[in-house]
């Protein structure tokens, strides 16, 4: 045990120092590392002062798999983990497009997909991808500051036809709630305590709108039955949007979910009554990863068992 625990942490600190640092040194950003180094130990980052001097923005583009995307330097978050690395959760996102391209084959119609927490729009993009002109997506977006940048990445990649962007926040209940903005945008979350693990990134809160899947589809004039894909990464907040999205789950007919959870960040019994209300209507377990490693579970017994944060599952339910 102990030489696997040796091991593991030896995977994590080349993932998460040495493997950035060997990206960066060979895409020529010395600049961009020595500032990141420095920003580490004092909190201030001078290669972004030096940009602001030249008069260069801090929103540049980068390749990022087949899109190109706009994405923001002085977000400690996704924009900069693509800057370096130009993908995002790899694994997750093969796995994630393998399930969506069965749907695409299964069904004849539109595809719907709501993306809960779309970000920028990495996953929104690679949906876009491979349902191509029949891809019908809802992008639900509260951050202001993401949304922009959302918005400028859609349209840049021709995207603009087949998405519709939305401020809403999704909640279990329509009405409204506090949102708290972090110095790394995937951070961001809707409701809970600022006394988290991360309540020290926390940069802003204000009120948004929220609303139930359920509720939107209802008012929209949208059947249940036609979503076919869920995807959401939300800090702790999985539980209360699965309580809030009853009709899409119990509907019949090919569905996909891809759930990033996090056990630590809240009780572990809020995670295990997540996965009792995915397992009960009828979903099967495709993949799993957490940070670099794909996770050999196949059960929903055991995935409960599964402990840290960055738990990303993809589960599907009637796809042949």
């Amino acid at each position: 045990m102990a030489a696997v625990e040796s091991r593991s942490r030896l995977r994590e600190f080349f993932e998460y120092n040495l493997k950035p640092v060997w990206d960066l040194l060979s895409q020529g950003q010395f600049g961009f590392l020595a500032g990141a180094v420095i920003e580490e130990f004092t909190g201030r980052n001078p290669y972004f002062w030096y940009r602001e001097r030249r008069g260069k923005d801090r929103i540049v583009t980068r390749q990022v798999r087949s899109h190109e995307m706009w994405i923001d330097l002085y977000d400690r978050g996704l924009s900069r983990h693509l800057f370096i690395r130009g993908v995002h959760e790899a694994n997750a996102t093969a796995a994630y497009r393998d399930a969506l391209a069965e749907l695409r084959e299964e069904t004849t119609d539109e595809v719907t997909v709501l993306d809960v927490g779309a970000n920028i729009g990495y996953y929104v993009l690679e949906e876009a991808d491979v349902l191509g002109e029949r891809a019908a997506i809802v992008a639900f977006e509260p951050d202001p500051e993401n949304r922009r940048l959302l918005e400028r990445n859609i349209e840049h990649n021709g995207c603009v036809d087949h998405v519709d962007i939305s401020s809403l926040a999704i909640d279990e209940h329509s009405g409204e709630g506090t949102f708290y903005r972090s110095t790394h945008s995937n951070w961001n979350r809707l409701g809970g305590e600022r006394e988290t693990e991360r309540a020290d990134e926390l940069v802003e809160e204000f009120f948004v709108e929220t609303t139930s899947i359920d509720r939107y589809l209802d008012e929209r004039g949208m059947e249940p039955a036609d979503v076919n894909a869920v995807r959401m990464d939300l800090e702790g907040h999985e539980l209360t949007v699965l309580r809030g999205m009853t009709d899409v789950l119990a509907a019949d007919g090919p569905l996909v979910l891809f759930v990033e959870f996090h056990p630590d960040f809240g009780n572990h019994e809020k995670y295990e009554a997540a996965l009792s209300r995915i397992e009960g209507s009828g979903f099967t377990i495709r993949h799993v990863d957490q940070y670099w490693n794909v996770l050999d579970v196949e059960s929903f017994e055991t995935l409960r068992d599964v402990e840290g944060s960055h738990v990303r599952v993809v589960f599907s339910r009637d796809i042949d």
